[in-house]
């Protein structure tokens, strides 16, 4: 065998090649990008969602602290909150109380994540009614 046919033989049979190639890998960015984009907004969405669970949750416990206090002392007004803040912090509460009535309030903390929430404020009354700002979706 000639050195020419030689040279012929080994520049026809295939090559394995391994890696990727710059195209390749910038598809493969470009869709994790869309992906993220995607992905991260809900996921932000959903956490302030959570979160919204710490003021239901201390609202209702001090409602249910209140309507004990009233049926020991059949008045709300010598009721003290022993914690302004909810429990992880997220939320500030407020009392208004007068000898049969009160409302409880709960407004994102100053600082917290959940001042970008679109549900500014929860409160509940004696009577049970649970009002929000907006007054939908956020109960």
């Amino acid at each position: 065998m000639t050195f020419w046919k030689l040279m012929q033989y080994r520049s026809v049979k295939p090559v394995k090649q391994f890696g990727f190639t710059l195209i390749e890998m910038m598809v493969v960015v470009v869709i994790i990008g869309i992906l993220a984009s995607i992905a991260y907004p809900s996921y932000q969405n959903y956490v302030l969602r959570s979160g919204r669970t710490d003021a239901r949750d201390a609202l209702l416990n001090i409602a249910q602290q209140l309507e004990r206090h009233y049926t020991q002392n059949n008045s709300y007004t010598s009721y003290t909150l022993a914690s302004t803040s909810s429990q992880a912090g997220l939320y500030t509460i407020s009392l208004t109380k007068a000898a049969n009535t009160y409302i409880v309030t709960a407004v994102p903390a100053t600082g917290s994540r959940q001042t970008k929430d679109t549900c500014s404020s929860f409160s509940i009354n004696q009577a049970g009614v649970r009002t929000s700002n907006p007054a939908t979706g956020c109960w």
